[in-house]
């Protein structure tokens, strides 16, 4: 009973953390720090209370944070962010920070809400698939004219494309997220495989798959119910050559690779790989801790919680198709344009930014620092190594205005799909549909 328990308290806080990962918080990272170089440049500055460009800075910013770790976590991320503020006011005394922590759950509209009304945050956090969305509301200001000082080749290229959008960098980005693939070894080697050689291609795990389904396993993992397509069909997509939307902001779901990924998920729910509650759980992480399914599609809370449990495991990549893929946010603080204190804020995102902060804030949350001078965190971690290898070409998400509103209306056609009452092109030509209604919205 009391394992039992143990696991129900763990899989709902990987649940969440996945939630919040793929489609809500983009992760529990977020990190501060200097790097010696940046550290030497801003010294000068230390003592007199000045930006980059020479200004005295003063009166009161507020930031808006959320729970990113789990409660036992909350008193070392206090920890973590006092000393941002306190580095923040080494070299800006006048200026007083005020953190609030809201909820993850929607927090959008609490944001824009707040914006609109004159009240809002001058500092909050954005993940890549909402600065579109916010951007398009003319809501975001831009950071390039405030980064001069700010070391910027020491963030990884793809941390910074996350922050943005039709050239124009709204976001510095304090964490990063990878997905791959967790495995059971004691079902490997069940079905006759060996835990050192796990698939790298579809074609290789389809052979595994079929072995799992017959000796009772189900093969892996496909969380239909959270009406999120980051980590259920857009990896899927990506890794079979399809996409959601192109360049040009067309709708390509329902193309020829796209129906065929469509296709597979259904093949894969036809043939028992997939649970049959997959169209409506949010959460078969207990299946893969019972011992009932081969693999499961996890990130880096998935390593904290089999760690926890001191569970074995091993780690393979996204498995790939006609591409390599994987999901993985980046999570990023922003400056609404409506800050009345836009010079104080930049100069805090920088600090929240540094190396010093997002080797803190990293290490505690389990996730990618976006500086390269930060990485030393997972020298020693063989695991987390991986996930930066991932990390080197996992997708952000879907950039346009419309990535959130279309997420739940994709899964949608899913279900209906894997209910059987629309076939693989039926429902990727419905998906398309949904996609082109929500842009002509404006």
């Amino acid at each position: 009973m009391v394992k039992r328990t143990n696991i129900l308290l763990l899989t709902l806080i990987f649940s969440l953390s996945m939630l919040l990962a793929a489609c809500g918080s983009g992760g529990s990272n977020s990190g501060q720090g200097t790097d010696a170089g940046e550290a030497k440049s801003t010294g000068e500055q230390a003592n007199s209370g000045q930006d980059a460009a020479g200004k005295k800075l003063s009166g009161n910013i507020t930031v808006w944070i959320h729970p990113y770790v789990a409660e036992e976590k909350k008193d070392e991320l206090k920890t973590v962010f006092d000393g941002a503020i306190g580095a923040f006011n080494e070299k800006h005394p006048d200026v007083k920070v005020k953190l609030e922590e809201i909820p993850w759950k929607n927090r959008e509209q609490k944001i824009l809400t707040a914006l609109a009304a004159g009240n809002g945050p001058d500092v909050f956090y954005q993940l890549p698939d909402q600065i579109p969305q916010f951007a398009n509301k003319d809501v975001l200001e831009p950071l390039t004219p405030y980064l001069e000082d700010n070391n910027m080749d020491d963030f990884s290229p793809g941390s910074l494309e996350a922050g943005t959008y039709q050239g124009t960098l709204y976001g510095l980005p304090i964490l990063q997220e990878a997905q791959m693939m967790f495995y059971n070894p004691d079902i490997i080697k069940d079905i006759g495989e060996d835990p050192a050689n796990v698939p790298k291609t579809w074609d290789e795990y389809n052979v595994w798959a079929e072995k799992a389904v017959a000796k009772g396993y189900y093969a892996r993992d496909f969380n239909g119910g959270a009406a999120c397509c980051n980590a259920t069909l857009y990896p899927i997509l990506w890794q079979f050559g399809g996409d959601v939307i192109d360049d040009s902001q067309n709708a390509v779901i329902n193309n020829a690779e796209g129906v065929a990924a469509f296709q597979f998920i259904k093949d894969m729910y036809d043939k028992g790989w997939i649970p049959k509650d997959s169209i409506s759980n949010q959460d078969q992480f207990p299946e893969y801790l019972s011992g009932k399914m081969l693999s499961v599609w996890g990130a880096g809370v998935t390593l904290s919680v089999l760690k926890t449990e001191n569970r074995d495991y091993v780690t393979g990549p996204p498995l790939k198709g006609k591409a390599e893929a994987s999901f993985g946010t980046v999570g990023m603080f922003v400056v609404p344009k409506k800050s009345k204190n836009k010079e104080a804020a930049a100069e805090f995102v920088k600090v929240l930014t540094n190396t010093e902060t997002q080797m803190a804030f990293n290490k505690l949350a389990n996730y990618i620092p976006t500086r390269k001078s930060a990485s030393s965190i997972y020298d020693n971690d063989e695991d987390m190594k991986k996930f930066l290898e991932v990390a080197a070409y996992a997708r952000p998400g879907v950039m346009s205005p419309v990535a959130r509103t279309i997420m739940p209306k994709i899964q949608a056609e899913i279900a209906a799909m894997l209910e059987g009452g629309k076939t693989p092109q039926q429902a990727a030509d419905a998906a398309a549909k949904a996609i082109q209604d929500e842009q002509s919205k404006g």
